[in-house]
């Protein structure tokens, strides 16, 4: 499913308008229409509910009337509250309409202060945003802001007409203050800032409601970035073959620990073999060989000479012939960062084999500096957080987090796929961007990232293109720790890891 910017979404509605020649109030008509038909099927019995529409100046406002007059045909006990008294356009001739079915509206601060808005408000079952829409530059206006706040303490469902007003739709940002809905119908697509937080939170169940854009201008404008789902990811599961042995799904190297960390690459070879890997070497420093065997079994792990229990120069050297076997190298979970660390990650970048590097290995890779990664052949998948994009970038976490724009632009530069973690996930080339929304909070556990690492290794190692690989693997991992039998609250990474193989079973159909 296609995701858009403010300025995607009104040039479609452009040409909706003038190349295909539908009138705009017709646009308008189904906007509203279906926000009735979606609060019908939430909430029920709408004849039995007292609603007021709180309507804005532009479009929004416009839809706003419409979702008011058709209210009317299943009670009388809707009234609109303007903000403004000047309407124009198909807003002005929807509130004639709204008018001529005897719909009740007051303007604001003319025929109700914002004390008996507040009274009101108190009283009613539902509150309808209806007064910025996507059209929101800077930060919200003191009056409308006071506005907002009114909706937001009542006890009233709140529904909101495209994005919740103050959202900023491109980014999720909260522009000083916004309304927070139970419910969200947008229209066409979902909007960027309706999938990243805190936008996605304020928004509550996000519905999309078709109003007559055509399918083919999508295709025709090229958009580029798309919410991953299960008929998405499902498309990208590997064939297993019968006929097959340990050699058919592919070897990974998973590179990593130290004597701080001896857990997380650990986890990543877990992640590697849950996720269908033949063969999983884990080159560790030899203090940490024996972490895994004793637990894991099915682990090959190999100890490498080391440096104080650090991976560093002598780690290559024995490392060499191993990495040589695997199809995928997956470095950076719990290796640690001192000078000894930063030079072994500079001779893996040289080794051409395709690379997923996370953890440490990114911060190793701030250090050296990521225009490395542009004398590679083989791809590279970088999976960071916001902290660690932040070192590869040398912006502020804040700056870097869920910024989709500079994931795409530092992609692009640098030719690799970024897979930038959060609650919602970033997955882009530069050219093409997908979000994932599944996972919760079970997986802001330290340890869960490097599971992901050993999926999309595996994924690579079984054939998958890296962006295939990273986009799979994103919503697998999600997946995993939401079907899991544990609570979010106690999910550890481990069991997110033995979780994956019922994951990939539904997603087949096996």
């Amino acid at each position: 499913m296609y995701i858009l910017t403010s300025s995607e979404m009104r040039e479609l509605d452009r040409r909706t308008i003038e190349d295909i020649g539908i009138p705009p109030r017709v646009l308008m008509e189904r906007a509203g229409v279906s926000v009735v038909l979606s609060m019908e099927r939430e909430f029920e019995n709408l004849e039995n509910k007292t609603f007021i529409v709180m309507v804005g100046g532009g479009n929004n406002g416009g839809d706003g009337l419409v979702v008011a007059r058709t209210l009317l045909d299943y009670t009388p006990d809707v009234t609109a509250i303007l903000m403004k008294k000047d309407l124009k356009g198909e807003a002005l001739e929807n509130l004639i309409s709204y008018e001529n079915l005897g719909g009740e509206y007051l303007i604001l601060n003319r025929d109700i202060s914002e004390e008996e808005l507040e009274y009101i408000a108190m009283s009613v079952d539902v509150i309808v945003d209806a007064i910025l829409g996507t059209g929101i530059r800077g930060a919200v206006r003191e009056d409308i802001a006071r506005v907002i706040e009114i909706v937001n303490s009542s006890p009233a469902k709140k529904v909101c007409v495209d994005v919740p007003s103050g959202v900023d739709s491109d980014t999720g940002k909260i522009m000083g203050t916004a309304v927070k809905c139970d419910l969200t119908v947008t229209f066409a697509y979902p909007k960027i800032g309706q999938v990243l937080y805190p936008g996605r939170e304020y928004c509550g169940k996000l519905k999309v409601a078709s109003i007559g854009i055509p399918k083919i201008l999508s295709e025709v404008a090229k958009l580029n970035r798309a919410i991953i789902t299960e008929e998405l990811a499902r498309s990208l599961v590997p064939e297993r073959p019968k006929d097959s042995n340990k050699g058919t799904f592919g070897r990974v190297a998973i590179i990593g620990g130290s004597v701080l960390y001896s857990g997380a690459p650990i986890l990543s070879a877990l992640g590697s073999i849950k996720s269908g890997a033949g063969l999983t070497y884990l080159l560790v420093p030899e203090e940490n060989r024996l972490a895994a065997v004793s637990n894991y079994p099915e682990i090959i792990s190999i100890p490498l000479d080391s440096c104080g229990g650090y991976l560093c120069g002598k780690s290559y050297i024995s490392a060499r012939s191993w990495i040589e076997k695997a199809d995928v190298v997956a470095l950076g979970p719990g290796m640690a960062l001192n000078d000894d660390t930063v030079d072994f990650t500079r001779e893996i970048l040289r080794v051409e084999k395709p690379l997923v590097l996370d953890a440490d290995g990114l911060n190793a890779l701030s250090v050296i500096g990521a225009d490395v990664l542009n004398s590679r052949k083989s791809p590279s998948v970088l999976t960071p957080h916001p902290g660690e994009f932040s070192r590869l970038v040398g912006k502020g976490v804040n700056d870097a987090k869920y910024n989709y724009i500079l994931a795409e632009k530092f992609a692009k530069e640098h030719e690799i796929v970024l897979v930038l973690k959060g609650a919602t996930t970033i997955v882009t080339d530069g050219n093409h961007t997908l979000f994932n929304l599944t996972g919760n909070t079970g997986l802001a556990k330290g340890g869960t990232g490097d599971v992901l690492t050993g999926i999309i290794a595996a994924l690579m190692a079984q054939g998958l293109k890296p962006f295939e690989a990273a986009t799979l693997g994103v919503y697998v991992h999600g997946m995993a720790a939401q079907i899991d039998s544990v609570d979010e609250f106690g999910l550890i990474p481990s069991e997110v890891a033995r979780t994956i193989p019922e994951v990939f079973r539904k997603l087949s159909g096996r």
